[in-house]
């Protein structure tokens, strides 16, 4: 008699587990992201004596989708061009007239998935296409360049409270030799 109260005791326990338990709140798990990017180059050219005459500029729109909470993969667009604020600054120097672009494929991995600040590296194989014109070198023919080429970039991401919003600060170490200081805002959803 002990053991069938026991066992009956046991088995309800089981089916009632769940009526028992503490809701837990989950944080939200957005698997589509679109950032943007639009910031000046720091660099010589910018920081001369010429002023602000010429500002390189980097241009970025991006699409992410997370497979897991850790792992994103997505296709970025990145173009490069120049903003000219003063035209005497053309006449002082041979400056370029430039249009570069790359569109690459990204695969990030996060860790500290579950927090607002989290630390990542990415990887992106990509395409590149230069063109450029030299204004004052006398050279007419342009400079065309196609190439493959790929980056690796670790940084950290800070997410807004509702966890929509987020901002990446991160470094590009391209194999080519050159690195790259950037950030992007995103939106999640």
């Amino acid at each position: 008699m002990k053991r069938r109260i026991l066992l009956s005791t046991g088995i309800l326990f089981l089916f009632f587990i769940n009526v028992f338990s503490q809701d837990t709140e989950e944080l939200p798990f957005y698997r589509n992201q679109v950032g943007i990017q639009f910031n000046p180059i720091i660099n010589e050219r910018l920081l001369s004596d010429g002023g602000f005459g010429l500002i390189e500029t980097v241009s970025s729109l991006r699409y992410g989708y997370r497979i897991t909470r850790n792992f994103t993969t997505g296709i970025e667009f990145v173009c490069k061009f120049p903003i000219l604020t003063n035209p005497s600054y053309r006449e002082q120097s041979e400056k370029f007239n430039y249009l570069f672009y790359r569109i690459g494929l990204i695969t990030r991995y996060s860790i500290l998935s579950e927090k607002r600040f989290q630390f990542f590296a990415e990887v992106s194989p990509y395409f590149a296409h230069a063109n450029k014109e030299v204004w004052i070198s006398g050279d007419p023919n342009p400079y065309r360049n196609d190439e493959f080429g790929c980056y690796a970039a670790p940084g950290v991401t800070l997410y807004s409270k509702s966890r929509r919003v987020s901002f990446d600060l991160y470094c590009e170490f391209f194999f080519t030799g050159h690195t790259t200081l950037s950030y992007k805002v995103n939106y999640n959803f």
